[in-house]
């Protein structure tokens, strides 16, 4: 199945006459009704400075208090022994592999995900690898400057990969295991952060069927690495690190599924397509956004600054409800941003530098013409 080909009950996704894939209702739904459930993303990510204060399972903020369950040892072993292979990682100095949970249920369903030992076991390796690193000078914090002064182009872009691809990973491969942690970059907190959420895609890829919606939905995703990259060119060392980071550390079972092509599509797709992990129960004004997912099932819908959808996140589940009546074939659109209240020329340059694109929505061309 191709995402063209898709037909949900209430809607269907078609290329438009103005480029791209949209969302178009199959016939007249009223006010309330919820087009579109799903908890089915391809990578998440808990930004470093809330790790502890979001359940790792439900994304449950607890208001800046630590969380009460930590992953324990006692738990990984028994996963462990249960999937009867052999884990990289030193059980005795087990630190938890950076996952919190808000209730033992929630611990209890994330440890029977399927193949979990897999995202444990990189976490945990990323964890111990950073934690040593946290005393050593990061050189990059020197050159900020001379790193966002670079111009970027795609060439540049595929230039650099290709020598990641045609050099260093054949260098590394010629230098025995014990011996390439030597060649670790030093990474930042957000670098750390990127990384968990590449262990994250990763993982949840593996687990899809390639034929699966999700899969096909994920692989059809704009990507805005050139947009992004150009934009902040210091991305580009960034994206290095991380993925230098990654191939030197994964075990095989993750490690098997990165390669620069999907590494380069997992971050491009991020760039344009990431939902913001939102605190629940709280005014836009006063949440907090403390991390980012990707669902590539909702990705179809475009945004709008009038938009026909209110997106909601309950738990591992969001939901898309319709806010008003909608008739047949009109366009299914969401808000990006939470600009909704901002004036015109603020929106519009908010999805500018956020989105790369000049919003064309109805209410932003009505105000235009209206001067």
């Amino acid at each position: 199945m191709t995402v063209d080909e898709h037909e949900g009950p209430l809607f269907e996704i078609k290329q438009t006459a103005w480029g791209g894939r949209a969302c178009f209702a199959k016939e007249d739904i009223p006010k309330g009704t919820r087009v579109l459930e799903i908890d089915d993303y391809t990578g998440s990510c808990v930004s470093y400075e809330f790790r502890k204060e979001v359940c790792c399972y439900c994304y449950a903020y607890s208001y800046g208090k630590t969380m009460k369950f930590k992953l324990d040892k006692t738990s990984v072993e028994s996963l462990i022994q249960m999937s009867n292979r052999k884990i990289d990682i030193n059980m005795k100095k087990f630190q938890g592999a950076g996952l919190w949970f808000c209730s033992e249920e929630c611990c209890g369903e994330f440890l029977h995900l399927p193949n979990i030992i897999d995202l444990i076991e990189s976490y945990e390796i990323l964890l111990t690898s950073f934690h040593s690193m946290l005393k050593r000078h990061n050189s990059d914090d020197d050159k900020e400057a001379e790193l966002n002064s670079v111009t970027i182009s795609k060439e540049i872009i595929d230039s650099q990969w290709d020598k990641i691809t045609k050099s260093w990973i054949l260098s590394i491969e010629k230098i025995k295991s014990s011996k390439r942690l030597n060649k670790l970059p030093v990474i930042s907190e957000d670098e750390y952060s990127c990384c968990r959420f590449v262990c994250s895609s990763l993982y949840r890829l593996s687990n899809f069927s390639e034929d699966s919606l999700t899969m096909k939905s994920f692989q059809h995703l704009q990507s805005n690495e050139l947009e992004k990259i150009s934009k902040f060119p210091i991305l580009l060392h960034f994206q290095e690190s991380v993925f230098n980071t990654l191939y030197i550390l994964l075990p095989n079972n993750l490690k098997c599924h990165l390669s620069t092509d999907s590494f380069r599509h997992i971050l491009g797709s991020e760039y344009a397509n990431s939902f913001g992990l939102w605190q629940e129960d709280e005014s836009l004004e006063s949440r907090e956004c403390y991390g980012y997912w990707v669902l590539p099932r909702a990705s179809y819908f475009n945004h709008s600054c009038d938009p026909n959808i209110t997106k909601t996140r309950n738990g591992r589940i969001m939901d898309f409800i319709l806010n008003r009546d909608v008739k047949v074939g009109e366009e299914l659109s969401i808000n990006y941003a939470g600009t909704l209240n901002l004036p015109l020329t603020e929106r519009r340059e908010f999805m500018r530098n956020g989105w790369f694109f000049d919003c064309g929505c109805q209410k932003c061309l009505k105000e235009l013409s209206d001067g």
